[in-house]
């Protein structure tokens, strides 16, 4: 394994007390832009006998709110140490980036944005970058969209009818393991190096499975795995060494923050503690917008979709979204688009205090049109991931909204930390129209929020 960087060597030690029983210590070995972790995640536990702690992102725009500047400036900060470490040069432009999410100010993090709009790192080669579903759907996009002459594509869960899967592996810890891609296989066959986007590398096994499997059918010499937080023990990069022999391959690892930890004791609290939201009595005004008038020069793409139990939905889904490939060569259209988008969008609202949500795999577009809507907006997004809720000081996860995904409803929902922001309003963003049965026990949990924009874009 080559070294992704020079990095600077920040040895630090966390201690991560969560609940009653459980310990996570962590041990910080590299640092390269010497970001403090407080500023990149929180500990929670995690409903989940494969894992029982949950490195909470704090710049990923997922488990917990945030502007939604954040995420996108955290994804261009991997692109700056992915460009660094393939280059040799150094990202000016990182300077301004780790300034902003480390101050965190309206004012540092939208000049921060500016820069971000106007990235356009060249490798001096073609690149391919894949996403993976879910969480780094929308990380993907931001890390790629950072680039000029590069591909991307994100892995999905979704089941596609009489559709070839370019890509096939599985993601081991998750509580979703199979992960599929659609791209179009051109897209794939070639020799172009691949970076893989992750939020967070564990145990390196998901990169090397899907490595595995582009080998098999597409082999090539190089891939790079970049990552917010690489957690990997000398055992996994012993693994990933070994790995390289054997399939003849250079793999590059690149990371915002990288160390050591380890487990003790598994999550225990207090049932009185334990915190799912009960739905609020007050009446909620619901209001459905469509997108599909916006102008845009992107087509649909026109796929059937099955679900868990053998639903099929012909809605088309977008062409901008990295499920079916997208070129760099779209970047000006999409950034018009979301601020199109934005701008109608605002004209919907009734509040001063808004949540912009986006749902499952479909989070990068609903965060970049909740830039252009105005003033008091966070952004978050629908999750697998079961999290135990505590109201607890010092806890990361306050409360839980939990449903059954409108796309699929034998897959459980989840969002977090809405209630206690008293937002006015909430838009739900989806990527393809969700009829009114499927939608209901969402909108119970949303019960309490006093308008409820549903915003669907094909």
């Amino acid at each position: 394994m080559k070294t992704a960087r020079s990095s600077i060597y920040c040895p630090s030690r966390f201690t991560h007390k969560v609940g009653e029983s459980l310990v996570v210590e962590v041990e910080l070995t590299e640092n390269p832009y010497d970001l403090p972790a407080e500023t990149l995640y929180e500990m929670a536990a995690r409903i989940n006998k494969k894992r029982s702690f949950l490195f909470v992102s704090k710049v990923l725009g997922k488990h917990i709110p945030t502007r939604p500047e954040i995420p996108l400036i955290a994804s261009a900060l991997l692109a700056s140490i992915y460009y660094e470490g393939k280059t040799g040069k150094q990202a000016h432009e990182s300077v301004q980036l780790i300034e902003a999410l480390k101050d965190g100010s309206i004012v540092k993090t939208q000049a921060a944005y500016s820069v971000v709009k106007d990235l356009n790192y060249s490798l001096g080669e073609p690149v391919v970058f894949i996403g993976f579903a879910e969480t780094a759907t929308a990380l993907g996009h931001g890390v790629f969209e950072s680039f000029s002459d590069a591909d991307y594509i994100h892995s999905t869960r979704d089941l596609l009818l009489n559709e070839d899967v370019t890509l096939y592996f599985e993601e081991e810890h998750s509580h979703a393991t199979d992960q599929r891609c659609y791209a179009p296989e051109h897209l794939l066959n070639n020799t172009k190096p691949i970076c893989l986007v992750d939020d967070e590398i564990t145990t390196g096994k998901t990169a090397l499975n899907i490595i595995a499997s582009i080998q098999r059918r597409y082999p090539r010499k190089e891939y790079s795995v970049l990552s917010v937080l690489d957690w990997r023990s000398e055992e996994d990069r012993r693994l990933l060494t070994e790995f390289e022999v054997e399939h003849g391959v250079t793999i590059h690892t690149y990371s915002l923050m990288s160390g050591k930890i380890q487990v003790v004791g598994t999550p225990s609290f207090d049932e009185t503690e334990v915190h799912s939201e009960k739905k609020s009595a007050e009446e909620t005004k619901v209001n459905r917008i469509s997108l599909s008038s916006v102008p845009t020069d992107f087509p649909h793409h026109l796929h059937v979709s099955v679900d868990s139990l053998g639903i099929e939905n012909k809605s088309p889904f977008s062409a901008i979204t990295g499920r079916f490939g997208i070129h760099s060569d779209s970047k000006k259209e999409v950034e018009a688009f979301c601020e199109r988008a934005g701008l109608y969008l605002q004209s919907y609202r009734k509040g001063k205090k808004t949540l912009c949500l986006g749902t499952g795999e479909f989070m990068y577009l609903p965060m970049k049109i909740a830039l252009y809507m105005g003033t008091e907006v966070l952004y978050h997004s629908t999750t697998r991931s079961p999290i135990y809720p505590i109201n607890r000081e010092g806890y990361p996860i306050k409360n839980r909204f939990s449903f059954k995904s409108p796309d699929d409803p034998k897959v459980m929902n989840y969002t977090y930390n809405v209630t206690e922001q008293n937002y006015d309003e909430v838009f739900l963003f989806f990527e393809r129209p969700i009829d009114d049965e499927r939608l209901q026990p969402m909108l119970e949990q949303f019960s309490g929020i006093p308008v409820i924009h549903i915003v669907d874009f094909t």
